[in-house]
């Protein structure tokens, strides 16, 4: 188990030393930054307008940084899905339950 655990650790390591998380914390920043793409967004959220939400939306999708930041963002959360995939298939008990053990 300590292994696992170790591997895990480097796993996040590797993660956090990676260009991937470096460029989306860059962008982050930028995004923080940026008042007026913080305005549009915070609208965009408020909204329960679709028509309005379609027309921030495309608002804010014209920052460069905000894409970006976006990019780098699913990026990761695909790895993260693959990975807590991968873990499911060997935790996942169907079969039997752990009271029945």
């Amino acid at each position: 188990m300590d292994n696992i655990i170790d591997k895990t650790k480097a796993l996040i390591n590797a993660f956090e030393d990676s260009d991937l998380i470096k460029k989306l914390e860059h962008y982050k920043l930028l995004v923080l930054k940026n008042d007026k793409l913080l305005e549009l967004i915070d609208k965009y959220n408020a909204s329960d307008d679709d028509y309005e939400k379609i027309s921030l939306k495309k608002k804010i999708n014209s920052y460069d940084e905000y894409v970006k930041y976006m990019k780098y963002y699913n990026e990761l959360f695909y790895y993260v899905m693959d990975i807590n995939k991968r873990f499911k298939k060997y935790t996942d008990v169907r079969g039997c339950k752990w009271w029945e053990l």
